[in-house]
């Protein structure tokens, strides 16, 4: 992720500039380290370009600062620096630039005011959304931070027009399904599908591996979905997930690996190959990108005519993202889970949540999506049946706990134990009545001896509500069962 160092240019000396102390470590033959000094000049553009971390934050910054900098001719330099830059490279135009603000910030913030008016002027003729002001304005922001320039943007800020909300949109699940059924191969399909059921930005498919993939399958060996780590490696790194109708489209795609390179993929290949070269090689944003747009202009929602707008309906590879979102949203996932699995800062939950990632704790709350990001209505079917299914075996499985935990109950209550435990307690009380005790001891075994344990279990309830409501229980009733009577008290049967 990180660019080659783009060094200062040694025939540029600007007349205001001091020489910077900078330390350099500088290896010795016996494998020690000593600092020396270096003198740098006109590193303003290489500290811009190292504090940047991000590849395509990167490109945007630099795209942007140059159309900025190209506006400023070189009269200015001139009346201000007392020479025009070498050239309008971009380099020596930023270190010219940083020069003036070193040496007159007042001008510096004069040429910001004028560069936001003509933006301004942009939005009113509708050229640019007044959303993409403050854009045009990060990557200078950017250059003063990293070469340490304090300046107040308050004033400057207020001159920009109010953000108005973005009029683009998600993709609808019939515009996947067509692009789907327009796939050329099995790339194209895995790449839609991977793309509007994880969520994930353009940029993190220069990362993904097979071994970001942690596909969980249910007892009937079905999948149930999968596990996907996005920008491995870096402090941005997060986990999404994905559908099982796109883990079934990256086992197909393993076999079109096999039979294009005679091996299936190991951890370390990329999840999507290039089909250009005879040898795994990662397909990266651009060419995922130029794919994508190559299907979406089939199935109509790109006008050829109009190849060179700036702006359509839905955007090419974010359209998927925000249908990610809104379909996570209809189906009451929890808001900190969702952003978690875009990749968004959660503010201070980021900081004291605890979640084992490795335990994939949030995929319950995925799967509540899984019908509504499932793109295939026959897929989406045989996901609700299953789903339904998996819910009755639960149903099931919880009523036939109930019914132990309703057998422990009874046993502990009424059972053998629990009958001459409260037998024993009896005889204890009328230890000293000889009389009471015989009785009791006779009627303890008749009563086990006599009767189905069923018939015991049901009169010992009846025994024990008498004794809580304080009432006497009729022996009557024993006459309701065959082998518990006073006729055969002194049966032999």
């Amino acid at each position: 992720m990180t660019s080659p160092l783009h060094g200062e240019d040694p025939g540029f000396k600007s007349p205001w500039a001091h020489p910077t102390l900078v330390t350099e470590i500088v290896p010795l033959t016996n494998n020690s380290m000593k600092i020396g000094l270096d003198n740098m000049e006109n590193n303003a553009y290489s500290n811009f370009i190292d504090s940047i971390r991000n590849p395509e934050t990167k490109r945007g910054y630099v795209r942007n600062l140059k159309r900025f900098l190209n506006l400023i001719p070189d009269d200015i330099f001139v009346k201000y620096l007392g020479m025009v830059p070498k050239s309008r490279e971009l380099e020596d135009l930023t270190n010219a630039f940083i020069g003036i603000a070193k040496k007159d910030i007042n001008v510096t913030k004069s040429l910001i005011r004028s560069y936001v008016k003509q933006i301004k002027q942009e939005v009113e003729s509708g050229q640019i959304s007044p959303n993409t002001v403050s854009n045009r304005l990060k990557p200078i922001k950017a250059l003063f931070a990293a070469n340490e320039i304090d300046m107040s943007w308050t004033i400057i800020n207020k001159m920009f027009p109010r953000e108005t909300k973005s009029e683009d949109r998600a993709y609808t699940r019939e515009e996947i399904s067509k692009m789907i059924k327009h796939c050329t191969d099995i790339t194209d399909k895995v790449i839609i599908l991977m793309f509007s059921s994880g969520g994930f930005r353009l940029e993190s498919w220069d990362f993904f591996c097979w071994k970001d993939v942690v596909f969980f399958k249910d007892k009937a060996n079905k999948y149930k979905g999968a596990a996907l780590r996005v920008y491995r490696g870096d402090p941005e790194e997060y986990w999404t997930f994905v559908t099982p109708e796109t883990c079934e489209a990256l086992m197909l795609y393993r076999e079109e690996w096999r039979s294009r390179f005679l091996r299936y993929p190991d951890e370390n290949d990329p999840v999507v190959a290039s089909t250009r070269f005879d040898r795994p090689v990662r397909l990266r944003q651009k060419g995922i990108r130029s794919r994508v747009d190559k299907i979406v202009t089939k199935i109509g929602l790109r006008d050829q005519s109009k190849k060179k707008q700036r702006r359509y309906e839905v955007k090419l590879d974010h359209g998927f993202r925000k249908y990610f979102n809104t379909m996570m949203r209809r189906a009451k996932v929890n808001y900190l889970d969702k952003e978690d699995m875009m990749g968004h800062k959660v503010g201070l939950e980021k900081n004291y949540e605890r979640y084992q990632e490795e335990d994939f704790e949030r995929f319950p709350e995925y799967q509540k999506a899984i019908p509504y990001l499932t793109i295939s209505d026959e897929e989406r079917l045989r996901f609700e049946n299953q789903q339904k299914q998996d819910e009755l075996e639960e149903v099931e499985k919880k009523n036939l706990e109930l019914q132990d935990l309703a057998k422990r109950i009874d046993e502990l209550e009424n059972g053998p134990k629990a009958r001459w435990n409260d037998f024993y307690k009896d005889l204890f009380k009328v230890q000293e009545n000889p009389e009471k005790k015989i009785t009791l001891m006779v009627f303890q075994m008749w009563f086990e001896m006599r009767a189905t344990e069923e018939e015991k279990r049901d009169i010992w309830k009846k025994i024990q509500e008498a004794k809580r409501n304080g009432k006497t229980f009729d022996v009557s009733e024993f006459g309701e069962s065959k082998g518990l009577s006073f006729d055969n008290l002194y049966s032999e049967k």
